[in-house]
């Protein structure tokens, strides 16, 4: 009869998202999921098929979140400039910032397994729709200069959101953040 599990399934995901977050999939040691999570080696294989799996249901945990958020920001009605200004209003950097958990997963390309890079990848093309969503309207209602090519707006304003989040890590200033933003947004603000 095997033993029952001591711990918490959801809990063991969440302090190893948070380690992977800060140390990336290659800087994170199995020892040091064992200490942070409290679950044994034997635990992580048989629970999570080891470090690769672990962290494949820890960023999927993080992109849960992170979809939420997206939503919350860049979904609501009226779509619209005012949306987008508002997301990247809302970033906020932390004394211990680590950057985007999705990002630093984007840019182990060739460490994590494939599955949890398309994972990343296939969040990266929804944050790209909602923004498109929002330029589109932007354009309709006159926010946004007629024949300004939107597709490629949008994959601006994702690489901007991408950039930001690595910038953070260098200048978590808040205001140099909003700077970047203000600047970006005149560049098609027809207003």
């Amino acid at each position: 009869m095997g033993r029952r599990k001591s711990y918490d399934r959801e809990e063991v995901l969440e302090k190893a998202m948070r380690l992977f977050w800060a140390k990336g999939f290659e800087g994170t040691h199995l020892g040091e999921l064992v200490e942070v999570t409290g679950v044994n080696r034997f635990g992580l294989y048989s629970e999570f098929d080891g470090k690769e799996g672990l962290f494949k249901e820890a960023l999927e945990l993080y992109l849960k979140g992170t979809r939420e958020a997206y939503q919350g920001a860049l979904a609501k009605a009226p779509l619209g400039l005012d949306n987008i200004r508002g997301y990247f209003h809302s970033i906020e950097f932390c004394s211990d910032y680590h950057g985007c958990f999705m990002i630093n997963t984007l840019t182990e390309k060739n460490i994590v397994s494939p599955d949890a890079f398309d994972e990343a990848k296939k969040m990266m093309a929804e944050i790209e729709g909602l923004f498109l969503d929002n330029l589109t309207a932007a354009q309709d209602n006159g926010e946004v200069a007629p024949g300004l090519p939107l597709a490629a707006l949008a994959k601006m304003l994702v690489a901007t959101d991408s950039g930001i989040s690595i910038y953070g890590i260098i200048s978590p200033k808040e205001a140099d953040k909003d700077d970047i933003v203000d600047q970006l947004l005149r560049l098609f603000d027809a207003r």
